[in-house]
């Protein structure tokens, strides 16, 4: 991802270009309003990028004090009112947990390190407000030193880093691993031997000054680590002779970058890149409140956030559209190898009719005599189905027994056709569908079942026999298409017949027969 790096000190702010891990050093801007000048027309036509602001000054103060051990809101108030009463005057300032006391109140351990002349990156920070530039986060290069620390390895002790920046020799006391100060001491003579004796010099008051601050024990040995490039290491070698109470370890560039895996830069210059670097690659929060120079970071996230979302529906837009386009390519390949079936289909059914013996009667007839004949099995009137549905009624009914059963099949009435004014025009010939009478064949006919039979057993009760007889006939018409009428009721109660028989006598050689025609419509 492309990003913009600014390194501030107290004479000049440099440019760099980040892209594709390396680090490229863009320009220089004096500090002074021509310089300032000179930025804004840079950003002007710069690209929109995020931006990141490195300070390295000498205005820069560490003190380490404890806070009682909180957390949320309360923690964030309190240490707001801390920062307050002691950098009243700089908006930028931090406070950076180094754990807890192990004894008492086990109180919370801060450093707190704020940039004491804020004039200074606010004069640059305007001109960046103005071009609307998106900066990520204002870092103090002194804070960074305790990252470059871990991801070095230096262990713990008592450890004093000591880096070759342009702005002079940056000097960061780490004990158990955590920073308590720093301070640099600004060059204006970077040739080795002027280097050198600012390193004899400015190291021993280093030592001096923890010794008399009781930041370092009497008798501890305090390891002194040297980062520069190695002709700067070479020049330095005269003044890193170790004894009893200093011992030196030299890093030069090339070996760190190695380490610190921190992409590609000059490493002929001084350490600026290989920090600059570091910050790039490494997701580091602001050490400084942005205040209002963050919106315009948060508005290219937003912009960058629409621009992917608009990718992947683009992107998922082409991936569909090749799903089509491949479905309708195998949707043509089935298509041509069906062609390709029904041709060698066709092919074979000519080689059949060709290898046929030559009869007078043609296919097209064959085809539909066997239609007609088909026709003539699907009309042919079978007992079956009535016998069985005659048989699932008779069951129900078991006081009736049959005695005599004659089937037969009544020959369909005369067809005649009735046109209707309202029916719609007729469609065309080939949907057409005449009724098999037209064609002089059999249609399907009517069947009737004339049944005989009595009510067993029967103890004279010719009311209760009555009501099975017309029960058995309800039951029969209940069904589609099927009309039972008794033409013989086991008593005969017609006007004008004399009846023989007695109601509710008990009569054992009586019997009470009854007829019933059914008809079963087609």
């Amino acid at each position: 991802m492309q990003k913009q790096l600014f390194y501030l000190t107290n004479q000049e702010l440099v440019a760099y270009a980040w892209q594709g891990k390396a680090l490229t050093r863009i320009d220089s801007y004096n500090n002074d309003d021509e310089g300032r000048r000179r930025l804004g027309a840079y950003l002007e036509h710069a690209e929109s990028v995020p931006s990141y602001l490195l300070v390295d000054v000498i205005e820069e103060d560490f003190q380490r004090d404890t806070a009682p051990h909180v957390s949320g809101r309360a923690r964030e108030a309190l240490l707001e009112r801390k920062l307050l009463q002691l950098y009243r005057d700089t908006p930028y300032r931090q406070a950076t947990l180094q754990g807890r006391d192990k004894e008492g109140r086990k109180d919370d351990r801060y450093l707190f390190n704020a940039l004491t002349n804020p004039e200074l990156p606010r004069s640059w920070l305007l001109v960046m407000q103005k071009q609307r530039v998106p900066l990520v986060g204002i870092y103090s290069l002194a804070s960074l030193s305790q990252l470059l620390f871990d991801k070095l390895k230096l262990g713990s002790g008592a450890v004093l880093l000591v880096s070759h920046q342009s702005s002079g020799l940056r000097q960061s006391f780490f004990q158990d691993g955590a920073l308590r100060f720093s301070r640099l001491t600004p060059l204006f003579d970077h040739a080795p031997e002027r280097l050198a004796e600012a390193f004899r010099v400015e190291t021993a008051k280093t030592r001096q000054f923890m010794a008399n601050s009781r930041l370092l024990a009497r008798g501890v040995q305090v390891q002194v680590v040297v980062l520069a490039r190695q002709d700067n290491l070479t020049a330095l070698a005269g003044g890193m002779q170790g004894n009893a109470e200093v011992s030196y370890l030299p890093i030069d560039l090339e070996q760190a970058r190695t380490v610190l895996r921190s992409g590609q830069f000059d490493t002929s210059a001084e350490c600026d890149p290989l920090t600059l670097s570091l910050l790039a690659s490494t997701r580091v929060p602001s050490h400084f409140p942005l205040r209002d120079l963050k919106h315009f970071y948060q508005l290219l996230q937003a912009r960058l956030l629409l621009y992917g979302l608009s990718g992947a529906v683009a992107l998922a837009a082409v991936v569909w559209a090749a799903l089509d386009v491949n479905s309708i390519f195998a949707l043509r390949r089935e298509e041509a190898r069906l062609d390709q079936e029904a041709a060698a289909t066709e092919q074979r059914y000519q080689q059949i009719v060709k290898n046929m013996p030559v009869t007078q009667v043609s296919p097209h007839n064959m085809k539909s005599v066997v239609e007609l004949a088909a026709m003539l099995d699907n009309n042919v009137p079978l007992p079956n189905a009535q016998m069985a549905q005659l048989s699932a009624v008779l069951n129900g009914i078991p006081e009736i027994k049959v005695t005599k059963l004659t089937w037969n099949a009544v020959e369909a009435a005369t067809l005649q056709l009735e046109v209707d004014p309202n029916a719609p025009p007729p469609g065309p010939l080939e949907d057409f569908s005449p009724p098999p009478g037209l064609l002089g064949m059999p249609d399907k006919t009517a069947q009737t079942v004339l049944l005989e039979g009595e009510i067993v057993p029967f103890k004279g009760d010719y009311r209760a026999a009555i009501d099975s007889v017309a029960r058995f006939a309800a039951q029969l018409n209940r069904n589609r298409g099927v009309h039972a009428d008794v033409t013989l009721q086991p008593l005969d109660t017609r006007p004008g017949v004399k009846l023989e028989k007695s109601a509710g006598a008990e009569d054992g050689d009586g019997q009470a027969v009854f007829t019933l025609k059914i008809t079963w419509k087609p």
